[in-house]
This record gives structure tokens, C-alpha cells and sequence, in this order.
């Protein structure tokens, strides 16, 4: 998103920031490499986190939509494979790079992670839509993280904590 909307919320993106992509994509091409793009990996304009609270704010959902549906237009006879989000789950081990923000206390974690992921889940279905309709043959889905964890032994205590510990909740 900072490359064509430094801000974040503009109307109009970067010209200079999508005809880079152009290059890059068309290089690509030529070589036969078949580009897979990721919408969002682990990056947020800092102006939408200080203004919108990062994916605490439902109004960051439309901003999204308006950055992917550019991308989806733009590059759409260049890039047939899209990823919404990198491992979008992430945002539950470390909220501030996946959402955007830090939570101030451990009471509200909780909440405002799922509510984030809310956000999140939202504004990813509404770029595989918009995405299916600008791009009908395209495919599009979200990447996962996955984190294995294991216990010590198989003391039930241990085991509990692992999964604590693996889901950071």
C-alpha cells in the first residue's frame, strides 16, 4: 500500500508506484516467471495507523477495497494469482505487525485482535470479490501462519501452555 498510497486514504494512487510494478511484473513475464502477489504483507501506511488506529477502524476495511480493486484493474492481463494477506492468522502472535497497532493492556488483547481480524477478514472478502469480478479467471485466497508447538511431555499443564504459548493468547 505505501508504494501507490503513501497515505493510505487517498483517492487517486501513485502513478510512479504502479508503473514500477508495471516494469517489474512485465520482466517477470518475459522470463516465463508467473507473478503471485501478495496485497498485504505486514505493511501499513504509519498515517493509518496514527489516524485510523490501523485495523482497529472499520473505515480501513473501504481503503483496502479502493487499494486492491486499483491493483486488480491496473494489472489485470499481468497477474492472474493474488494473495489478500500474508499470513493473515499472524495478528493473534503479533498484532502490531499484522494489524497495525499495539495493545496498551493485556485486558483488552483480546478484543481488539479479534475485532481487528474482523476488519481484516471483511476487507480481504471484499478483494476475492472484487477480484473474481475484475479478474474472472483469476485465483485469490489468503496465506496462513503456521506455527507448530509442541509440550515438554504430556503432562496436561504442559500441553495447555504450549498451546497458549503457541497462539499467544
Amino acid at each position: 500500500m505505501v508504494t501507490y498510497l503513501p497515505k493510505g486514504d487517498e483517492l487517486e494512487p501513485n502513478e510512479a508506484g504502479l508503473a514500477f510494478y508495471d516494469r517489474i511484473f512485465d520482466e517477470c513475464l518475459k522470463h516465463e516467471i508467473e507473478p503471485v502477489v501478495t496485497i498485504s504483507h505486514y505493511e501499513m501506511p504509519l498515517y493509518l495507523i496514527k489516524e485510523y488506529g490501523g485495523w482497529r477502524s472499520r473505515e480501513v476495511i473501504s481503503f483496502f477495497e479502493r487499494y486492491a480493486i486499483t491493483l486488480f484493474q491496473r494489472y489485470n492481463n499481468k497477474v492472474k494469482y493474488w494473495l489478500t494477506f500474508n499470513e493473515i492468522n499472524g495478528a493473534t502472535h503479533i498484532p502490531i505487525m499484522s494489524l497495525g497497532f499495539s495493545p496498551e493492556t493485556e485486558d483488552v488483547r483480546l478484543q481488539e485482535t479479534f475485532q481487528a481480524l474482523h476488519h481484516q477478514f471483511v476487507a480481504s472478502a471484499l478483494a476475492v470479490k472484487a477480484c473474481h469480478n475484475i479478474i474472472p479467471h483469476s485465483q485469490i485466497g489468503c496465506m496462513l501462519l503456521y506455527l507448530p508447538v509442541y509440550s515438554y511431555d504430556s503432562n496436561p499443564i504442559n500441553v495447555l501452555n504450549a498451546l497458549k504459548r503457541g497462539t499467544n493468547l
